[in-house]
């Protein structure tokens, strides 16, 4: 059977590729598969072409000083993508269209913030470096009560993260709502259409401003002298191994495509390299975190004492 976007014969028998302008979803650009990685880049249309779904969660830095939890607006604002990247998730219009959303990335969004609130925020004075995992707030080491008014903004807040999404979305597509109100963005700006530099721009913009906060939270909080939860031998060996492991994960993640498909030699291979970098890269250092967090539980468990304290929250 014939695929509809290219020449190669899609699974059955054999054939030569003529390769098309865009690589075929599970094939990298040069026309070879790319394994487990092929069904997440076909889902997505081969290749970076979705904004960075980390830089989504720039839109929650507003909430931090406002009535809505900023970790739900943040966690809302990146799940739509989170199903894309998964074995045998989701397709894009099923976590992006309405209403199929609410049933998925809202749900999805609820996952992501009850793993941080459970798992990842407890155990960040222990996997953090002790330069910022000494000015973390002191109600990170300790369990929230839920209550009715908190579970309700926080549905709210994850609800305003998705429709972020889905908004700034709409302007980074082809065929979406932001082209057609501003047809420029389907046109052909040098290189790429408008609506691509936008999805780039957008991206680096909103990871560098993610960044820029950050460097200046740490600049401005006053970091706490009394002991860390982190400073426990055991503890101390898990956020060493856990950072050689990210370093060897971001060297793999940049090497194996490269040694795989070669050295890129058009854009379109240099996207597809980068983009199998950045997911199975990113994937690859979301589990060893999770890990490293569920680990430190155990630690803890083991020893019988709680989190140390940490300065209270600004």
């Amino acid at each position: 059977m014939r695929c509809r976007q290219c020449s190669c014969l899609n699974g059955r028998g054999s054939g030569t590729i003529r390769t098309p302008r865009r690589a075929h979803p599970g094939r990298t650009g040069r026309g070879r598969r790319d394994g487990a990685g092929g069904a997440v880049s076909g889902r997505i249309a081969s290749g970076w072409t979705v904004p960075f779904t980390v830089s989504h969660a720039v839109v929650a830095l507003p909430a931090v000083r406002g009535p809505l939890p900023a970790a739900a607006v943040a966690a809302g604002a990146m799940a739509p993508d989170v199903p894309l990247f998964l074995p045998g998730g989701l397709d894009y219009a099923a976590t992006h269209a309405f209403p199929s959303l609410f049933a998925t990335a809202l749900p999805s969004a609820g996952v992501l913030l009850g793993v941080w609130l459970l798992l990842l925020r407890p155990a960040a004075d222990a996997l953090l470096p002790a330069r910022i995992a000494s000015r973390l707030p002191r109600a990170w080491a300790r369990p929230s009560r839920p209550t009715a008014r908190g579970a309700l903004l926080a549905l709210a807040a994850l609800l305003v993260g998705v429709l972020t999404h889905v908004a700034w979305d709409a302007f980074t597509h082809a065929g979406r709502l932001g082209t057609e109100l501003l047809p420029a963005l389907a046109e052909q700006w040098g290189p790429l259409p408008g609506f691509r530099w936008i999805q780039y721009a957008s991206s680096i913009g909103g990871t560098v401003v993610l960044v820029v906060a950050g460097i200046r939270w740490l600049r401005r909080t006053e970091p706490c002298t009394a002991p860390r939860a982190g400073a426990r031998p055991g503890e101390r060996a898990l956020r060493r191994a856990l950072a050689a492991t990210l370093a060897l994960i971001g060297l793999a993640a940049v090497l194996v495509p490269v040694l795989l498909d070669g050295v890129p030699r058009d854009v379109d291979a240099l996207r597809s390299v980068v983009f199998a970098a950045i997911t199975r890269g990113g994937a690859a250092a979301a589990v060893a975190v999770l890990l490293a967090a569920l680990a430190v539980r155990l630690v803890r468990g083991r020893a019988g004492r709680p989190a140390a304290t940490a300065p209270a929250a600004p």
